[in-house]
């Protein structure tokens, strides 16, 4: 599975031509490459209406912007593309009108729930992502009745996701939201998205969520067996090995960061209570870092002031992030006195 490539063929690229309009009173359109992403091209807009226009391999997902929040994602073909960018009226090829009107249904979703999220202010929105994480110990019935509300969008978001692909297994569609969603998804859902023999298999897109389901599967056999050793270095230089932390009676937390990561910067707070809390009892942490620059890994170190063991091991092939399936950071492994991996 990990021999598949994902490099687009040149000789396939195509001229393509997308016509549109807007109610947008920006000067431009802004167009790039959206799965994976690309740079920022600029298309004006004379009398509500554009053009863009461009060269790229078949079947690449762009998206179009008028800077008024009417964002649209298109696939690169041979058809020409007319689209109202505000209503999502649009002609071209089949595949393309699938995808776009794919879009206008989470549109009906967003339009729903969206006046509520405005709504809301700064502090009860932090407060619903902390609760989401389970980071929020004062929760009022407010609280609570704001995240449920919450939940029930973000459900049905991913349930029309999952909709979609089932609809598009004949097509590269799913590519794209595999690409954006695939995080969403469980192991049984990804099982049956993930297919070698489907059209978007070896889409570009489909390098992210190929990574994560190859390093799902493999936490998943790593679970219940004897913690893979590695060796990392210490802020003094010296180097140690995992072993020398697991299978003697205590837990080992492993959590993968990296000094450029805002996501495990923003942990630091909640990881240092958890650590306040179980560093009498049993509990060992293992900060390791995937930073290539050592420079850059010393600094965070000292202004973060982390109270835990440090160690770096840079993501190379066959180290600490390939052995447990590490795709995405942050992430966490649990050890437990015996050495055996017991979650991921």
């Amino acid at each position: 599975g990990q021999a598949q490539t994902f490099t687009p063929v040149v000789e396939d690229s195509i001229d393509f031509v997308i016509t549109g309009t807007t109610t947008s009173s920006h000067d431009s359109v802004a167009m790039f490459l959206c799965a994976p992403h690309g740079k920022i091209e600029k298309f004006p807009i004379v009398g509500g209406k554009f053009k863009v226009t461009g060269r790229q391999p078949r079947h690449t997902f762009i998206q179009i912007g008028d800077n008024a929040e009417n964002d649209l994602r298109f696939i690169v073909d041979e058809t020409p593309t007319s689209i109202n960018l505000v209503t999502g009226e649009v002609s071209g090829s089949e595949l393309q009108q699938r995808f776009v009107h794919c879009q206008m249904r989470e549109r009906d979703i967003d339009r729903v729930v969206e006046p509520w999220w405005d709504s809301l202010g700064d502090e009860e929105k932090d407060r619903i992502i902390d609760m989401r994480g389970g980071r929020l110990s004062d929760a009022t019935a407010k609280d609570s009745a704001n995240f449920l509300k919450y939940e029930d969008f973000m459900g049905d978001r991913d349930a029309l996701v999952r909709q979609i692909i089932r609809e598009n297994k004949d097509n590269v569609i799913p590519a794209y939201y595999l690409y954006v969603h695939h995080s969403n998804l469980n192991y049984e859902q990804k099982r049956e998205f993930m297919r070698e023999d489907a059209p978007y298999a070896h889409h570009p897109a489909m390098e992210r969520p190929w990574k994560a389901y190859w390093g799902m599967i493999l936490q998943m056999n790593i679970t219940g067996k004897t913690a893979p050793d590695f060796e990392a270095e210490a802020p003094d230089g010296t180097m140690h090995r995992l072993s020398e932390y697991t299978g003697h009676s205590q837990y080992v937390l492993i959590d993968f960061w990296a000094s450029w990561c805002g996501p495990c910067i923003a942990s630091f707070p909640f990881m240092k209570e958890i650590y306040a809390t179980y560093k009498d009892r049993g509990l060992v942490f293992l900060r390791v870092s995937c930073d290539k620059n050592r420079e850059a890994w010393l600094k965070a170190l000292e202004k973060h002031q982390l109270p835990w063991t440090a160690l770096r091991n840079p993501a190379r092939k066959g180290d600490a992030c390939d052995l447990y399936g590490i795709t995405g950071i942050p992430a966490v492994i649990l050890i437990d006195p015996d050495g055996k991996v017991i979650s991921t």
